[in-house]
């Protein structure tokens, strides 16, 4: 998705030159644009005998799905629980959770 978010519309050869070697194979790449597309994340346009992919779902919408679904499988939906574990296993300090806080008070 990233290459696609950063290169637009791309063949499947085109989307192998941005990858680093050693590059996936192209049947790799067209089984993982099958399951985004069957998501309804990319979609495909016919040109001669190949297809052209582009993404449908800007990187900020497939983001927040991705880290909702996070939330749902792993914190029983809780964004609380997810933010207490930053904290716990500080990969997040005191600080910047009272940072973060202010911030969204002053948003609000």
């Amino acid at each position: 998705m990233r290459i696609l978010w950063a290169h637009g519309d791309l063949f499947i050869q085109d989307l192998a030159k941005y990858y680093p070697d050693p590059k996936p194979h192209h049947n790799t790449l067209a089984t993982q644009l099958g399951f985004l597309e069957e998501k309804g994340y990319v979609a495909r346009e016919k040109f001669a005998n190949a297809y052209r992919y582009h993404a449908l779902v800007p990187e900020s919408d497939f983001a927040g799905q991705a880290v909702d679904l996070l939330v749902q499988k792993f914190y029983d939906s809780s964004y609380a629980r997810m933010v207490s574990r930053f904290v716990k296993e500080e990969k997040m300090d005191l600080a910047e959770l009272k940072a973060l806080i202010a911030e969204i008070e002053r948003e609000g």
